[in-house]
C-alpha cells in the first residue's frame, strides 16, 4: 500500500478556530444526514445547478452545495484541508470576517464554475462540495504564509516516514495540476468541478490580499521570511519499520 498524506503544519493558531470546526461539523452532520451518501432527491433539493442559476432560480443553492458531498472519500480530503489551513485565516482574519470570507470564495467559486460551463457544456449536471471555499483557503494561506512547513507521512507497505515540505511548493505544485487539468482537457472526463478550484483559489488570493497589503506586503514577506511567527517544532524523520507479525 502506497500513501502520501499532509496531516499537519507548523503553524499554531493563538486563538481557537470555533468557526473552522464549525464549518467542518456541518459538512460531517449534511454528510450524516444524506445517509453517508448524496442521494438522487437531495441532489434535486440542495446542489447547485448551473442551468437553474442561469435562469434566475434556486439561489440558496450557492450555499447549501458547498455543505454537501459525494462520498466519504470526497468529505474526508476537503475536511483534512480545511482543518489545516483554516485554522490560520481564522486567526489572522478574525472569526466573523473568516466567515464571510469562506463562503465569499465559496459564492466565487461556483460563478466561475457556472461560467466555465459555457466551455463544457455542463449546464445540467448538479455540483456539490466545500472544495471551492476550501480552495479560497489555501489561495489565503499561500498569500499569507509561502514558507509556512507542511508535514506529510509517507507510507510504503511497512516503511513509514514522516517529511516537511513547504507551503509555496505544495499549494503551488496543487493550483499547477488543476491548470493542468484545463489545460490538456482532463476535467471534461474526470468528474472534478476543476473550474471551482481554480475559482474559489483565485478568489482567496484576491480577498486575503487586502489583508496581506495591510500586513506590510512584501516588506511582510521579507520580515516574516514568508513564514509563521510561530517557532517551528522539530521533527524526526527518521524511517520506521512495522514489524512483521506471523498469521497462525
Amino acid at each position: 500500500m502506497f500513501l502520501i498524506l499532509p496531516f499537519r503544519d507548523h503553524n499554531p493558531s493563538k486563538r481557537k478556530p470555533f468557526v473552522n470546526y464549525l464549518l467542518i461539523a456541518a459538512c460531517i452532520l449534511a454528510y450524516i444526514f444524506n445517509d453517508g451518501t448524496i442521494n438522487f432527491e437531495h441532489q434535486l433539493l440542495y446542489a447547485l445547478y448551473p442551468f437553474e442559476i442561469l435562469n434566475l432560480n434556486r439561489f440558496e443553492t450557492f450555499l447549501t452545495s458547498i455543505f454537501l458531498h459525494n462520498d466519504l472519500k470526497h468529505l474526508f480530503y476537503n475536511m483534512l484541508f480545511l482543518y489545516l489551513f483554516g485554522d490560520n485565516l481564522e486567526d489572522t482574519l478574525g472569526h466573523f470576517r473568516y466567515l464571510l470570507f469562506y463562503l465569499v470564495c465559496g459564492l466565487g467559486a461556483s460563478i466561475i464554475y457556472i461560467i466555465s460551463c459555457y466551455y463544457s457544456g455542463e449546464f445540467f449536471v448538479p455540483v456539490v462540495g466545500a472544495s471551492g471555499a476550501i480552495s479560497g483557503v489555501i489561495g489565503g494561506y499561500l498569500l499569507l504564509f509561502p514558507r509556512a512547513k507542511i508535514d506529510f507521512i509517507f507510507w510504503l507497505v511497512i516503511i513509514f516516514r514522516r517529511f516537511s515540505l513547504n507551503a509555496w511548493f505544495v499549494l503551488g505544485g496543487w493550483i499547477l495540476l488543476e491548470i493542468w487539468d484545463v489545460y490538456s482537457g482532463s476535467f471534461l472526463t474526470s468528474g472534478v468541478a476543476t473550474f471551482a478550484h481554480l475559482g474559489g483559489f483565485f478568489c482567496g488570493l484576491v480577498f486575503i490580499f487586502p489583508k496581506w497589503n495591510k500586513l506590510g506586503g512584501l516588506k511582510y514577506w521579507q520580515e516574516t521570511g514568508g513564514t509563521p511567527e510561530h517557532p517551528e517544532a522539530p521533527i524526526d524523520n527518521r524511517p520506521v519499520k512495522i514489524p512483521y507479525v506471523k498469521r497462525r
